[in-house]
């Protein structure tokens, strides 16, 4: 990914991140929740740049970053960054070591994870910190709630382990679907039970960014946000309130305007033809860089939506103006510009997938400006 301070549109194409928006959606998050926010920025933060991201997410009060791999710890460490840090994934047996030096808190989610996390802890001479999961559902890590006391009492006894929290994952939080009941219901019954014999951690967490809006009861101590951090739409349907803001913008310099004749051929397979004399303008911008090859992909010049037209190439994509533009003219690929808007959620609508499927796939080849 290159990174590029301070703004200056030298590319063809290039990512404006406003880390002034990540820290304003953090503060709601604390405000509107009354908890403490564990920013996740995993994936580059969903293509974000997790680094630059997790700074402004730290200045807007968030009290955690969570990451998937210790890799990505590491970046952020390296980086200077001393938050505490949760790794929600697999931590390698080469990893560890490095890990307990580095005091990142490691997900505990097995019994093989316990005994190799308390071996390399009590050989450090050091407690490596760790989060317990409980599967309440989402049938990946984790250990199921009605062995919760006796797999605590496991790691309590195998030494070397220190227990700072405890943690599940909701499967379908973004909708009115009632397993949420059900896997609320575990989890209480998980926090009941470590309560009630007095081994209920610090931090009890269970709300992402969508149960975080619409499941107040899966607030407890922290909520854990990747989407209301980035200003992404937590249900693509429902606009987020106007405190929070978007944080990511697209946009690109046109690279050429031609008028092309009637009955004239577009892109590959030569499957657009024009009906009359068009202006077609080329901006470079295609599908290695993020976008896909699906009908519909529109574009903004000049305040206007504009119809993207033949099939999308990997570097390039065409599209119908209504008059000819200079080179270099600004083409908004996501954002704002006059009256005409495209954003991730629009994006993510068309290709029929999620909002942080599509950030994180967008190509580290296109430069983050950091404003």
């Amino acid at each position: 990914m290159i990174i590029i301070h301070p703004m200056n549109p030298t590319h063809p194409t290039w990512i404006e991140i406003d880390l002034s928006a990540v820290a304003n959606n953090c503060a709601n998050i604390i405000r509107d929740t009354g908890t403490s926010l564990m920013a996740i920025v995993k994936g580059e933060a969903y293509g974000h740049g997790a680094v630059e991201v997790s700074r402004a997410a730290m200045e807007g009060g968030a009290s955690w970053l969570g990451v998937a791999r210790f890799g990505e710890a590491r970046a952020l460490r390296q980086s200077g960054i001393r938050a505490p840090i949760l790794v929600l994934g697999m931590v390698t047996a080469s990893e560890v070591d490095e890990a307990i030096t580095s005091n990142v808190t490691l997900t505990l989610h097995s019994l093989e994870t316990l005994q190799l996390f308390s071996a390399r802890a009590r050989a450090a001479r050091q407690a490596v910190p760790v989060h317990l999961k409980v599967d309440t559902g989402m049938g990946r890590l984790g250990v199921f709630a009605e062995e919760i006391i006796p797999f605590t009492r496991q790691a309590q006894a195998a030494g070397g382990i220190y227990i700072d929290g405890m943690y599940s994952h909701l499967a379908a939080a973004e909708g009115q679907n009632p397993f949420n009941e059900i896997q609320c219901r575990r989890f209480g019954l998980a926090v009941r039970a470590m309560e009630e014999t007095g081994l209920r951690p610090r931090w009890v967490h269970l709300a992402n960014s969508a149960a975080a809006f619409f499941l107040p009861r899966s607030r407890y101590d922290m909520v854990r946000a990747g989407n209301l951090v980035l200003g992404l739409r937590i249900r693509i349907d429902q606009p987020l309130p106007n405190s929070y803001r978007p944080a990511l913008t697209w946009k690109a310099q046109l690279a050429s305007c031609r008028l092309l004749p009637s009955g004239w051929s577009v892109g590959y397979g030569a499957n657009y033809i024009t009906s009359r004399e068009e202006f077609i303008g080329v901006v470079p911008v295609g599908y290695g860089d993020g976008l896909r090859r699906v009908p519909g992909n529109q574009i903004i010049i000049d305040g206007i939506k504009c119809p993207v037209v033949g099939r999308l190439c990997l570097d390039q994509l065409m599209v119908r103006l209504p008059r000819p533009y200079p080179l270099g003219e600004e083409a908004v690929i996501i954002g704002q510009k006059g009256d005409s808007s495209l954003w991730v959620h629009d994006l993510a609508a068309l290709y029929q997938t999620s909002q942080v499927d599509f950030t994180t796939l967008i190509h580290g080849r296109v430069p983050r400006i950091y404003i």
